[in-house]
């Protein structure tokens, strides 16, 4: 049998993008098959977890459900109790999907099981929300780097440790580039296939070789240069780090400033950019650099974190503070992140704004019922053309 989750409620639609002139809204489901048998033939958009209920996935499944409602979509999770079996159907030509929001695959590693979901739904004539070939090339943090250095975009010094060489050394070049016998200079080490911050370790030239060695696990590392972004002043007249988390939902670009909840102003994580501090700060190039990294790794559907660096940093995107302030470069610190966080902030801190999310929610109902739209007319000419 199906877990039923019921919804109702009035709202409005989209950020300026319509508005629901009112009436109670029908009620709408999010469906939960419990086991293999309960799978339906068709959805027109599934999301993937491993828990068939997810705390921090409530909120946006829930609105997710309800725009597919309003739009006569079904919706439903694919969760580690019916995968495998949703793999197979999908495979068979028993199981169809519409459209495909993934959570949760794991691209590095072979067999990962929601990758393959994803696969086999693009295999099927489904959409998912990026592709996977190119999910799995930008999300690799060493391929990424070395296609935004090639393209223009800033990046932090950095210096690539291949897993065949373990036990190298860095040169003496090396370690002038990355500053890391300056006063107090530190460095990040990040595994390249690394999500949700798992083997970042942040250190000093002293504890270099330690945290190479615990970060590597068969990947390649990152090594890079700790960025000190300026302070600039926001509208509401607070100081933040020039820092920013940019979400990428299907064309349109999200900004907020951004750091951990717990050194913030007002305890939050995420606050949005407005448009008053593009103009006034002259951030224009910010955004210019997250349209083009979406150009670049042709995804639909991600994050980017961005900042100015105080590094000099050689970058087709400057911001320059004042007429004749210092210019810096903007620079990605997180390149690609197709798994982005849909937590909410009212239930904790560290997530983005609850309107946000709902926004995205609705973003994503839309694409689907224009993917199901689409389908149709091709059935239609397909037909008239037999």
């Amino acid at each position: 049998m199906h877990a039923v989750e019921e919804v109702s409620g009035k709202e409005s639609l989209g950020a300026g993008r319509r508005i629901w002139a009112g009436g109670p809204a029908p009620r709408r489901r999010l469906i939960v098959p419990a086991r293999p048998e309960d799978l339906l033939p068709h959805y027109d958009v599934t999301i993937s977890q491993p828990g068939p209920d997810q705390v921090q996935f409530r909120a946006v499944n829930r609105w997710l459900a309800e725009a597919a409602g309003r739009h006569g979509l079904s919706c439903a999770v694919i969760h580690d109790g019916i995968v495998e079996e949703s793999i197979r159907r999908l495979a068979t030509g028993e199981l169809t999907v519409g459209y495909h929001l993934d959570y949760f695959a794991l691209w590095h590693v072979a067999g990962d099981r929601f990758a393959r979901l994803s696969q086999a739904v693009q295999d099927a004539g489904g959409r998912p929300v990026n592709s996977p070939a190119r999910a799995r090339f930008f999300t690799d943090k060493a391929a990424a780097h070395e296609e935004l250095t090639r393209g223009g975009f800033g990046v932090p010094a950095t210096v690539l440790l291949r897993p065949w060489a373990p036990d190298r050394p860095l040169t003496a070049a090396e370690r002038v580039r990355l500053r890391l016998d300056g006063p107090g200079a530190c460095v990040y080490v990040k595994p390249a296939n690394g999500y949700c911050g798992r083997g970042v370790v942040r250190t000093d030239s002293a504890g270099l070789a330690a945290a190479v060695r615990a970060g590597r696990d068969g990947d390649t590392c990152l090594v890079q240069r700790a960025v000190r972004p300026p302070r600039l002043t926001c509208d509401d007249g607070v100081e933040r780090p020039a820092y920013w988390r940019v979400l990428y939902c299907l064309g349109e670009l999200i900004p907020f400033w951004w750091g951990p909840a717990d050194a913030m102003p007002g305890g939050v994580s995420y606050r949005r950019v407005t448009t008053g501090e593009v103009r006034r700060l002259g951030l224009d190039p910010v955004l210019d650099y997250a349209c083009g990294l979406a150009e670049l790794c042709g995804l639909d559907w991600f994050s980017t974190e961005l900042c100015l660096s105080d590094g000099g940093e050689p970058s087709r995107y400057v911001v320059r503070l004042a007429p004749c302030g210092p210019a810096f470069p903007v620079v990605a610190i997180d390149y690609v992140n197709d798994q982005c966080d849909l937590d909410v902030q009212s239930r904790w801190p560290g997530g983005p704004p609850d309107d946000a999310v709902r926004h995205i929610a609705e973003r994503f109902a839309e694409e689907a019922w224009r993917l199901r739209q689409q389908a149709s007319r091709e059935v239609i000419a397909l037909r008239m053309a037999a």
